[in-house]
């Protein structure tokens, strides 16, 4: 038994007996099939690209080594700090300059903050990962300038004194040391990047 098509697959109007559409339907019903298909081509393509998007990650991540994973870690973490620090309206930790004050002067490349290390990465790698170890610096207190530093002070002086005054002596006083060496493997550091690097995402979000 079969069924005759009753509406126009168009307009949705009742059809004539033995017609299968209206003939002022069958032009703009081609147009919009023809739209249909392109759009779920369009759509399988995505769907393909991101599965070669996938694949090619998951090749590439299978061929880092420890010490790829560990800089991805640290620039993860150093961004979240970075980040952070803006949101909560603080400025640089070594010359104590506002954001207003260190923005209104030229642009530098990388932008006008870092994310600068009280105890440095090359000293001192047990604190490399340690987001505490890590506060915003404007950019020229971190290459070391002592242009904006408190009077009488280098800049490492600045950091200190600013941070034992900002979050207290006994901060200042553990991240002095001594601390024992950290021995992460690979899914740990894969885990720390990971995780600072959804902070920064959510982060961005909240303040977007």
């Amino acid at each position: 038994m079969t069924f005759r098509r009753t509406r126009c697959p168009h307009c949705k109007a009742k059809l004539e007996a033995g017609q299968r559409i209206h003939p002022d339907c069958i032009e703009p019903w081609a147009e919009a099939e023809a739209a249909k298909k392109e759009r779920e081509e369009a759509k399988r393509a995505r769907a393909a690209a991101k599965v070669e998007r996938a694949e090619t990650k998951r090749r590439k991540e299978a061929l880092k080594t420890r010490n790829d994973v560990l800089a991805e870690a640290k620039v993860a973490i150093q961004a979240f700090r970075r980040l952070e620090e803006l949101s909560k309206g603080r400025g640089c930790i070594s010359c104590k300059r506002s954001r207003e004050e260190v923005e209104a002067g030229p642009w530098r490349p990388g932008g006008y903050w870092d994310g600068g290390h009280f105890k440095s990465k090359g000293a001192h790698p047990e604190l490399a990962l340690e987001p505490l170890n890590i506060w915003l610096q404007c950019k020229s207190c971190n290459a070391g300038s002592g242009k904006y530093a408190r009077k009488g002070y280098t800049v490492a002086a600045s950091f200190e004194a600013n941070l034992a005054e900002i979050e207290g002596q006994e901060l200042v006083d553990w991240l002095n040391g001594p601390h024992p060496a950290k021995h992460y493997d690979m899914d740990q550091l894969t885990a720390l990047r990971n995780e600072y690097r959804a902070k920064t995402n959510e982060l961005k979000k909240e303040r977007a």
